[in-house]
């Protein structure tokens, strides 16, 4: 198994899939711009901002392909979009 670490402003994460909506009428509604992504590994400048295992939303266009330990995994910019490719992290609501 291999271990890489991101340098400087990188992030591997994972795709996650994601099954479109159906509304009540049976209206399929497709995500077209945006896409979930699981981080699996941080760099050491980001650390402060990230964690392995945190869903962040992405352009659906964004990053690098790269297999890691056998799943197909994308390279990312951490910054927040524009900048970057990180729209939002994904959080649940803490009631």
């Amino acid at each position: 198994m291999q271990k890489f670490e991101p340098v400087g402003r990188k992030l591997l994460v994972l795709p996650l899939h994601e099954e479109n909506y159906k509304t009540s009428v049976g209206i399929e509604l497709v995500q077209l711009d945006f896409l979930k992504v699981k981080v699996v590994e941080v760099s050491t400048e980001y650390k402060h901002m990230y964690s392995p295992g945190d869903i962040l939303v992405i352009s659906k266009n964004s990053g690098v392909g790269q297999a890691y330990n056998g799943e197909n995994c994308l390279w990312i910019d951490a910054k927040a979009a524009p900048e970057g490719d990180v729209w939002f992290i994904v959080r649940e609501d803490e009631v």
